[in-house]
């Protein structure tokens, strides 16, 4: 019986994010060497959570050939007609996009749903994993 609460809690408590959407448009960047990258965001939270987490990984965030562009999407505050609320699936509460550029061109781009208060650890999953894909080190 407490196995089974114990697995119930987890499951209530699990993370409620959604599915990490992505794509790799430019296959000759896996593996470049990137020294620098701009950041450009949509709101100043995007932008100083990612130039954070980029210098702490060692990048330097200045003008660049590579530019990361971020956008997050408040749900709750971009849709207010009741209608539409009433009508569609608004099971999550923003978006969080991140796209890599290389002079203009796309290379990368993933984006997630999310349920809840957006916080630095929803950019440090989405960057790591663009990281990942593009081995970039």
């Amino acid at each position: 019986m407490k196995n089974i609460i114990l697995i119930l809690l987890l499951f209530l408590f699990a993370g409620c994010d959604g599915k990490i959407y992505k794509n790799i448009h430019d296959k000759s960047k896996i593996g470049v060497s990137i020294s620098s990258i701009e950041i450009v965001a949509n709101d100043k939270q995007s932008l100083s959570y990612s130039k954070k987490i980029m210098e702490e990984k060692g990048f330097i965030v200045a003008k660049s050939n590579y530019k990361l562009r971020v956008e997050y999407r408040d749900y709750t505050l971009s849709c207010t007609n009741p209608l539409s609320k009433t009508s569609s699936d608004y099971s999550y509460d923003g978006l969080l996009v991140l796209e890599l550029f290389y002079n203009g061109n796309k290379v990368y781009s993933i984006y997630r749903d999310f349920k809840g208060s957006i916080s630095q650890k929803h950019y440090l999953t989405l960057i790591d994993i663009m990281l990942d894909d593009l081995e970039i080190r």
